[in-house]
């Protein structure tokens, strides 16, 4: 049940790590904590206060934790370090990624790690949008803030 997204989360790392870097050190440090941190808190909400969904089992799981602190996060890293400053462009990269995101929901539903329970998938498609445009936003006020 974790195999999957522990491989993919050292896939990803394996990415940031030789990704030619249009990000900041200080970038990336704040915006993994930023998405960390909104990643758990929609989880604790929406799992284990609404149980509209259970992450690698019911109740309360370390391995869990670890992954809502790092996963999300490196998939906003990669997302951040390749995208389109051109709004227009953005868009497209969002089609993309919203592509990207949903399939990857789909496969840890698959493989058993996520288990809805009142949730739907289409819920992910405005949470996924809101949150790459948070994101987006959190960069340009990095940036600008500096």
């Amino acid at each position: 049940m974790y195999l999957a997204p522990f491989c993919t989360l050292a896939i990803n790392l394996f990415i940031i790590w030789f990704m030619p870097k249009r990000l900041t050190r200080r970038e990336i440090y704040i915006s993994w904590f930023v998405i960390a941190l909104i990643n758990l808190s929609t989880d604790i909400t929406l799992d284990l206060y609404f149980k509209l969904y259970e992450l690698g089992g019911p109740g309360v799981q370390l391995p869990v934790h670890v992954i809502e602190l790092t996963l999300g996060a490196s998939f906003g890293i990669i997302f951040l370090n390749f995208m389109p400053e051109k709004f227009s462009s953005f868009l497209f990269y969002l089609a993309i990624w919203m592509g990207i995101t949903l399939a990857f929901e789909s496969f840890m539903v698959h493989v058993k790690f996520i288990n809805y329970t009142g949730w739907k998938a289409w819920y992910s498609i405005p949470y996924y949008i809101a949150a790459f445009c948070f994101v987006r936003w959190h960069l340009f006020y990095i940036r600008k803030g500096t």
